[in-house]
């Protein structure tokens, strides 16, 4: 079978494991570490809490944790949740809720606050998924300019700059998102930019030089 012929059935294999919900292992790895270390991790101030109520949906809503990483919620008022961990958020919210309701079937997530600035159609404050990662982000702000150097991305975070490679594979643990993140895309150098204008101008006026010259 030729070298052509392998990867149009490699293709196909990967695309029947896709439909029957059993993609390869290659595929969901990425996706479901980022989830499974940011569940592990603790709430941090800028993370945002929805809570949907199935019964009671007067109470549904959102709550941002401040800087003292306490965040209010209807009933139970303010609550400091920066010691609890991100999977043990919702019940132990269930726990203290059942000091109120007589079902608490609540279903809790948390949202990462980041800011995407730079070479992007639409800058601006995000509020992001735990699954979600630079890649996300970037979609969520418009995509990258013509302008941007994707070799160059950085997220910003406590001051220091973290260089995220292989974003686009979404591989990289720097990938990583917390509230008050920053992430940046470079701009290319001004010659990249203007490479192609400068070239096709410099071939105008050698025509014109050797054009006046015959």
């Amino acid at each position: 079978m030729s070298t052509p012929q392998l990867r149009s059935l490699r293709i196909a294999s990967i695309a029947v494991l896709l439909a029957a919900g059993g993609a390869p292992a290659w595929a969901q790895n990425g996706v479901d570490g980022v989830a499974q270390r940011a569940s592990a991790a603790l709430i941090r101030p800028g993370d945002r809490i929805e809570l949907v109520f199935r019964r009671d949906r007067e109470l549904s809503g959102g709550s941002t944790v401040n800087e003292r990483g306490e965040a209010v919620f209807p009933k139970l008022g303010s609550v400091n949740v920066a010691s609890i961990r991100i999977a043990d958020l919702q019940d132990t919210l269930r726990v203290r809720y059942a000091e109120f309701l007589r079902t608490t079937d609540v279903d809790v997530q948390v949202l990462r606050r980041v800011v995407v600035n730079g070479e992007v159609r639409s800058p601006n404050v995000y509020y992001v998924d735990l699954s979600s990662g630079v890649r996300d982000a970037l979609a969520r702000a418009g995509g990258l300019l013509e302008t941007s150097n994707k070799k160059n991305v950085v997220v910003m975070r406590d001051g220091a700059e973290i260089k995220v490679r292989d974003w686009e594979r979404r591989q990289d643990a720097g990938a990583d998102l917390q509230s008050g993140d920053q992430i940046i895309v470079g701009r290319k150098s001004w010659f990249v930019i203007n490479a192609l204008p400068l070239v096709s101008t410099s071939v105008i006026v050698i025509g014109l030089i050797q054009s006046l010259r015959n």
